[in-house]
């Protein structure tokens, strides 16, 4: 692997598992037979380390220029200043040296170490070995959700950091609001959903709005469509508050045709509720299409019951229709669904 730091070129090439000490000045263990070499090219004149393991035995060698000066004091201090570089770049070794850090001082050290690492990638790394060493809970992994709010510029190691969570930890709600906040702070739609879907694959009960919040800055119809419609399919626990929250969602700016395979997807799940008659309607209300809305409707006589409550909203719906085709259509598909 090549990195640089302050504009200095640096190559690493590592073969087998490495670890470092804790000061980070030098290797700890490496596999039998493994290797590591870093090589600094920001000068006149190249310097390189190599590390070899063989028969259980560390052997260090130091070249400038491509010249073996053995093992010196000047290779000394050339590897403990690049060790720190290579680590908190390159996340190598994250999983050992947050057992490490945490064995020692605990949640806050390990903390204290990732604030000073130098790449998204390695944050990550960082994060979930934490949240897996630490057997975090829904309360404890706060800090973490927020490391990956604050800290982490990439939505897809953000992603990665959610989506290990959520495989992991049952969130109550407090801890589902700060993943959500974590999910607010990313800029991809695709990331945004993939994370939600996340969550909802968690089976974590979704109450009120709160899982609805990160939905509203994505931009994509397609994406929101396809969030609505993995809380659909797993809704078997969802709320009248969360239904709601969920079809006001649904009326918001997106593509007709999406809003329609999300309301015909909702319908065919749970129906019409009372509770929830009037948020279903003004969500088919909310489609510009008549031939969506249309469309919707008579989905809806298939899989729901029109019973004497509901059938004025109905009605009222299909009037709205501006196409006198929609609406004889609909309003025909009603008489004969009485009749039966």
């Amino acid at each position: 692997m090549s990195w640089s730091n302050d504009g200095v070129r640096y190559d690493v090439d590592i073969d087998g598992a490495v670890t470092f000490n804790d000061d980070l000045t030098d290797v700890e263990s490496l596999s039998p037979g493994g290797w590591l070499k870093i090589r600094d090219r920001s000068g006149l004149v190249p310097r390189t380390v190599e590390i070899t393991s063989t028969g259980g035995t560390l052997k260090h060698e130091y070249f400038v220029a491509g010249l073996s000066r053995g093992w010196n004091d000047e290779g000394r201090r050339f590897l403990a200043t690049m060790v720190p570089i290579l680590v908190r770049r390159s996340g190598i070794g994250a999983e050992s040296r947050v057992k490490s850090i945490f064995g020692r001082k605990g949640v806050a050290g390990v903390l204290e170490e990732i604030d000073l690492l130098g790449s998204d990638y390695a944050r990550r790394l960082y994060l979930e070995a934490l949240t897996d060493v630490a057997h975090l809970d829904s309360t404890s992994v706060t800090p973490v959700l927020q490391r990956a709010a604050d800290n982490i510029k990439s939505d897809y190691d953000r992603r990665q950091v959610l989506q290990h969570v959520a495989s992991r930890i049952k969130l109550d709600q407090r801890g589902v609001s700060a993943y959500v906040h974590t999910i607010e702070a990313m800029r991809s739609d695709y990331d945004k959903r993939e994370s939600l879907n996340a969550l909802t694959r968690s089976g974590v009960s979704l109450d009120g709005n709160i899982a609805f919040e990160a939905l509203a800055g994505m931009k994509s119809s397609y994406d929101k469509r396809m969030v609505f419609m993995e809380i659909i399919e797993r809704g078997g626990s969802l709320t009248t508050d969360s239904k709601r929250a969920l079809l006001r969602s649904v009326a918001e700016p997106q593509s007709d045709y999406d809003r329609r395979q999300v309301l015909t997807a909702y319908v065919k799940k749970f129906g019409i509720e009372p509770s929830v008659r009037d948020s279903f309607f003004s969500a088919v209300d909310s489609m510009r299409s008549d031939y969506d809305r249309a469309e919707t409707l008579l989905v809806s006589l298939s899989h729901a019951t029109v019973d004497p409550a509901t059938r004025p909203a109905f009605v009222a719906s299909a009037e709205r229709l501006k196409s006198s085709y929609d609406q004889n259509r609909v309003l025909a598909a009603l008489v004969r669904s009485e009749r039966r």
